[in-house]
């Protein structure tokens, strides 16, 4: 028997531990109910995006993907499935091939550490794939129309195009003919008029090319689901933006009036997340009293003094109040509301044991039998620090305006 071990370098131990440390911030939100909220305002800002989306070019390619599938025939849903998935493995391929040797180039490219496995037998494909990866986003900027399952539809498309007698051929590959037209996929698909060989295509840089750009940019400005969004004005009025999302908020001096309501979207986020990551510190702070980690316990706490003294109008009864009904009509479960009401009540009186009763309790409440406070099972269990919240910004949104900034 033969014994290995994988030998990673310092640039994918660090990319290891970024992916790492999002899943732990991930969960130490959702073990308290906050990404209701947390998405409610991340979808309010930043539609259609996604922590699980990396980059720009599926936006571009996977409508004509999903066009170019109806021109197969099948003989169930399951076989457009299938199709759909090689194709993906191909598509996997084009990207790393066009990153060629620079790693960096392909951080963000779905499923290539199991591309290997994957030619060879499908089904070892992630489970996550680009389809389910972006499909929100494809439907919300009105590149893929209607909410009926993907597969089903183009397996319905393509029984139709099948059944008709071509009226006329396309004059180049991606562009619709009459024939398409009629029957109604102009309703479903809209491309980027780029060409893609899915079937046999070897390389496809993941930059975008200016036409591809310059279709996702449309359909983001115009899409009736996120035209009045803060992307799609950043996108519409060119607003140069940095990489962090905190810097969005030194922009609104320079900024017409009009990006006021924007503003406000993002004051009111920061200060949800302002009250979430002090609540994420002080539910570290009851494991490491658990697990007899002083010394973590008080750098703990000596963080939330700052972040108190740093962002004091944050942390009243009602400023959380306003920010809560700033959100209302986003956010429907009560339970989550009524948390941030009680748990800013005792940040404000400084009563650090009985907030620390409140998170003990919300966290049995949401997480009912899996709960790690006070759990001897999870006892000794090391925790990550938390981070403040970017609201998909830092995961996705900037790649997506930078990369179209930088093909146009």
């Amino acid at each position: 028997m033969e014994i290995g071990f994988v030998n990673f370098s310092q640039e994918e131990l660090a990319r290891k531990n970024k992916v790492l440390q999002m899943v732990r911030d991930q969960t130490a939100i959702d073990e308290l109910g906050f990404g209701r909220i947390r998405d409610a305002f991340a979808n309010m800002m930043f539609p259609g995006m996604s922590t699980l989306q990396r980059r720009a070019k599926y936006f571009a390619v996977m409508p004509s993907l999903f066009y170019q599938a109806t021109k197969k025939n099948y003989n169930k849903v399951r076989d457009v499935r299938a199709q759909i998935v090689r194709w993906e493995i191909r598509l996997t391929d084009m990207l790393v091939n066009g990153a060629g040797n620079d790693e960096n180039k392909k951080t963000g490219i779905t499923g290539r550490s199991m591309l290997a496995a994957a030619k060879n037998d499908p089904s070892k494909f992630v489970k996550y794939d680009p389809t389910y990866i972006y499909m929100t986003g494809l439907r919300t900027f009105d590149m893929v129309k209607g909410d009926i399952d993907i597969y089903r539809l183009i397996f319905e498309r393509s029984k139709q195009i099948n059944q008709q007698k071509p009226k006329y051929k396309t004059s180049e590959e991606g562009e619709m003919s009459d024939s398409e037209d009629l029957s109604g996929l102009q309703q479903f698909f809209s491309v980027s008029g780029e060409n893609y060989d899915f079937d046999y295509g070897m390389v496809l840089p993941l930059e975008l090319t200016k036409k591809e750009a310059e279709y996702i940019k449309g359909h983001i400005v115009n899409s009736m689901k996120s035209m009045d969004s803060m992307l799609a004005y950043i996108l519409r009025n060119n607003v140069e933006v940095l990489p962090e999302y905190d810097a969005l908020g030194t922009i609104w001096q320079n900024m017409p009036e009009d990006f006021a309501e924007y503003m406000k979207q993002y004051r009111m986020g920061q200060r949800f997340s302002h009250l979430a990551y002090v609540v994420q510190l002080r539910f570290n702070h009851i494991m490491a009293i658990y697990n007899e980690q002083q010394e973590e316990a008080d750098q703990l706490q000596g963080r939330i003094e700052e972040v108190l003294n740093q962002y004091p109008t944050d942390f009243t009864r009602q400023a959380i109040d306003d920010m809560l009904f700033f959100i209302r009509n986003h956010v429907t479960e009560n339970t989550v509301i009524s948390f941030c009401k009680r748990v800013v009540e005792q940040i404000e009186k400084r009563n650090w044991d009985k907030l620390d009763d409140l998170i003990v309790a919300r966290e049995k409440a949401v997480k009912p039998g899996r709960n790690k406070l006070r759990n001897p099972k999870y006892k000794g269990e090391e925790r990550g620090w938390p981070q403040m919240l970017s609201f998909r910004w830092n995961e996705i949104v900037y790649q997506v305006i930078n990369e179209i900034r930088k093909a146009m």
